[in-house]
């Protein structure tokens, strides 16, 4: 980890911004997947299924 620090203060200011900025998006986008996936399901199971003889009445 320090090999880390040592490359990171060798950056100049703009690369080093760079770097947190992309270091908060992938922790941004970590804890974003990390939400419960019951609204999901939720909305999974709404999902209407039409049979085939649903979907001949509709074309006639």
């Amino acid at each position: 980890m320090t090999d880390l620090a040592l490359k990171f203060n060798l950056l100049d200011p703009s690369a080093r911004k760079e770097v947190i900025d992309f270091m908060d998006f992938l922790l941004t986008k970590e804890t974003k997947s990390k939400k419960p996936l019951t609204n999901y399901k939720k909305k999974i199971l709404k999902v209407s299924v039409w049979s085939d003889s649903n979907i001949d009445l509709m074309i006639l």
